[in-house]
Formats: C-alpha cells, structure tokens, sequence
C-alpha cells in the first residue's frame, strides 16, 4: 500500500478542512511550521490537530526528514530551484551531486501572548500580562533527496535571544538496506526521548509534565539551626535541546528505534566536562496509520473527522538517557533515567498514562555524599469535542527520595513533591491562531506545606498566532 493509501489519508485530512494558511507552535516551535504549509499549500490540520500537537500524518511526516512517504514530489506545490543537472548523478563521482533549495524563503514567524492568574503564597492573588511571552524566527526545507534542515530561534524577555534548534536530517545514509532502516540528524536537538506529550510534537495545552522540568539544582539542603544551605550545580533537564549525534530508523514500518549521543548540560559551543551522554528510546505502534506514513493492505484513515485525521491505534515508547555532569572539585553526578508509556488512539479521543524514574549518584560533588532517586506517574486525555476545540485533562505526581546523606552534618533535604490536576481547553480561532485555557490546581505541594503556606495554584490563558 503507497500512492494510493496515502493519498487516501491526504483526501481524508485536507477534504473536509476550513481554509488556512499555515502551522502554529506552543512552547516550542514545531516541526510542520507554516514554510510547509506554503510549499504544500495545505491547511493545518494536514498534520496537526491543534498545532503543535501533531496528528498520526504528521507524525510520519517529520520522521521522513518533512516529505510525504512516497509521493512528496507529487504532492508539492512550489518549484524548488535545481543546484545541477539530473543526468549529474550518473557521472557521480566525476560530477557534483545535484541538490536543491526551496523555491521561497523557508521561513515562519510565531507569537505567543499569555496572561497569567496566579495565587501568590505571599502577596495574594496577582494577574500578568507577558506580551509576548516568546518570539520565534523558524526555517525548515528539504534540500533534495535525503537531506533536510530546521531551525528555530527564540526571544524572550525572561532568557532574551537563544537559538533553540538547528539540525540537518539524512535519510537512508545506507544504500542496499530497506528504506527508511537507518536515517542520520546532526545538531542542536530535540532528544524526543518521549512523543507523548513532547512540547513540540503531541502537547496540545500549555504546561509540561514535572519530570521534564525537574533539575537536581532545584533541591535544597538545608540546616534548620545554622540556616546554612547548599544546592547541586547540576541543572540537566531531560526536555532540554542538545548537541547531538542520532541515528534511528523504522522497522516493518511500525518499530522507531533511535540511539544517539548528546552533549549533556553543557554550553552548545563548548563541552565544559569533556563528557558525552548516551540515549536511546523505541516505539512501536499497533493499527491505525504506520509510522510510515501508509496503512496496511485493506486500511484507510477514519471518517468523520470534518477537518481533522482521526485513528484508532495502541503506541508503546521506553527511553533510557545516561549522562554525566561536573559538579565541582574534579567529582561528576552521574545520573540515569528511564521512562515508558502507553497511548490509545481512538477516533476522537487521545489517552494516555506514563512512568519516568531517574537516579543521580552524587548530585551535590565533594561537599557532602548522597543520592537523589525522583519518579514521575503522569498522563492525560484529550478529546475533539469540535474539529476545532479541544478539551484536555492532564494529572502528574513527582517524588524525589534523598538518601545517604552524611551524618556530620545537620543538612536535611527540602522536598519537592508535588502532585496536581490540569484542566485545560484548546480553540482554533483560526488554523494558525490557537486560543488555550489551562488551569494548574495542585492536590500536594510539599514546599508549601514546610513554609505553612497556601498552593501556589495557576490559570493560564494564551494566544499563539505563526504566519
């Protein structure tokens, strides 16, 4: 099943979709931006259900280095300009192999405007507006066959400029072997250690999982007598961009394998502890649309979507991430983490559970002795009450369990645990403008309840416009 199956797919998405422009982002640019909704001129929901959330299509899509599985060529509506000739290729290595780059600027702008209700522990009930919270400059193109490229940069008034992205993909590095069994990307990286609930690729709201934010410089030693404190130098978090190597590929077109090699924590530029961390991460999905990009024999995309591409399928993930990070004194934390989920898919309904568990051996260097083990239980559901509204309901609990702490010393770990409920609406004003409401009401918030203190609860609206 090729050109027909997919096609099928493409009808289903684009037949019943309301006219638009381009792709949008949340919380980090995406990687099916507006560029590839004017080189396909095609509406949003082609590959996304409410951007950056994106749909099974995709999904497929940014795993084939952003071109539809067997007939981009057909499907693309610009004219890329040619870098040669195509007879070239068969004076190889005589001639230079022709390339391309695309026939208009490959470039997108996002804005993301939020305001924010939070109630203060201290100062009562306080509202911010942050416009914007974020700028972002994309670019993302195909450069002929098998290589592919995107960038992303970012401004902020909290962290200021930063360059967030910028990878080049190669597929099928191998000739002679199935296709799509072993792809290259080079650069600085998403890992995608999880697809579930990746803020570039399946969150539909606005907040992330505890794990994904948790640093081990977030955790406080403390004497309660002398006042005295200490805290890790290590600031690692498993959602961070990175310097990386990755090699991945499909399998059958169901089993994604990737292993790669990342910088760590470190500045992009330089390693400052000479040391590179190890990952690798499977998924295999069960029915529905392949990670291919087509259906098995006899199958074909749900109907009644009106807009959006429905499924019905079963997704397992498991990542394992070992790294290292110098903690002053010549001693490095070494720390490791695991995680594994299951995701439903069934026509409108998006459900999900997950399990993170982490360990870090010496997080606080020559100063004292002592480990940290932190696990996270998370998960959400989301359904399309609408093709254009989306009601969310996430729930995660984290627990980090200090041990072996030295016995000369009064310092007592100060918890971080925490537990809560996110509710949470998502309205496509338009296929590129995305309206959310997301709501952080906490069940457990254990600094908090040490400081004698009222949960520190959350309400979020956001407007997210990419052109």
């Amino acid at each position: 099943m090729t050109y027909r199956s997919l096609t099928l797919a493409l009808v289903a998405a684009l037949g019943f979709a309301a006219p638009a422009q381009a792709k949008s982002g949340s919380g980090a640019a995406v990687h099916n931006i507006p560029a590839f909704a004017r080189k396909y001129r095609t509406s949003c929901s082609t590959c996304h259900t409410a951007a950056p959330k994106l749909n099974v299509l995709g999904e497929a899509y940014r795993l084939n280095g952003y071109r539809f599985p067997e007939n981009d060529v057909l499907l693309r509506r610009d004219e890329p300009v040619p870098l040669g000739e195509e007879p070239w290729k068969d004076l190889w290595p005589r001639a230079i192999w022709p390339g391309e780059i695309p026939g208009g600027v490959p470039l997108a702008v996002r804005l993301q405007n939020d305001v924010q209700f939070t109630r203060d522990p201290e100062a009562g009930y306080r509202w911010t507006y942050r416009f914007p919270e974020e700028i972002y400059l994309l670019a993302g193109s195909t450069l002929g066959d098998g290589i592919a490229a995107f960038a992303e940069a970012e401004w902020s008034r909290e962290t200021g400029f930063r360059v967030v992205q910028a990878k080049i993909k190669f597929q099928d590095v191998v000739p002679g072997i199935p296709q799509r069994a072993l792809n290259l990307w080079v650069g600085l990286q998403n890992l995608y250690l999880f697809t579930f609930a990746d803020r570039q690729i399946d969150r539909a709201a606005r907040q992330n999982f505890l794990w994904q934010t948790f640093r081990v410089a977030d955790l406080e030693l403390r004497d309660p007598t002398s006042g005295e404190t200490l805290r890790s130098a290590n600031q690692f978090q498993l959602r961070t961009t990175q310097p990386g190597i990755e090699m991945n590929g499909l399998a059958a077109g169901r089993l994604y394998y990737a292993v790669g090699v990342s910088q760590g924590a470190g500045p992009a530029t330089v390693d400052h502890d000479n040391h590179k961390d190890l990952f690798y991460k499977v998924r295999y999905k069960l029915g529905g649309l392949g990670l291919d990009g087509l259906y098995p024999a006899g199958g074909g995309p749900m109907l009644g979507g009106h807009g959006q591409l429905l499924d019905r399928s079963l997704i397992v993930e498991h990542f394992g991430y070992f790294g290292a990070e110098a903690v002053g004194g010549g001693r490095q934390d070494r720390y490791r983490s695991f995680g594994v989920n299951a995701r439903v898919i069934s026509g409108p309904w998006d459900v999900g559970v997950g399990y993170v568990w982490a360990r870090n051996e010496n997080p606080w260097g020559p100063a004292t002795t002592g480990e940290i083990r932190h696990s996270s239980v998370f998960g959400k559901a989301e359904v399309l009450v609408f093709p254009w509204f989306i009601a969310s309901l996430k729930y995660d609990q984290f627990d980090a369990d200090v041990r072996s702490l030295p016995r000369d010393r009064a310092l007592a770990p100060a918890s971080l645990d925490r537990a809560r409920v996110l509710p949470g609406a998502i309205a496509l004003v338009r296929q590129n403008v995305r309206a959310v409401v997301e709501a952080e009401l906490f069940t457990r918030h254990a600094p908090s309840a040490a400081a004698k203190q009222r949960r520190p609860h959350n309400l979020w609206v956001r407007l997210d416009i990419a052109f």
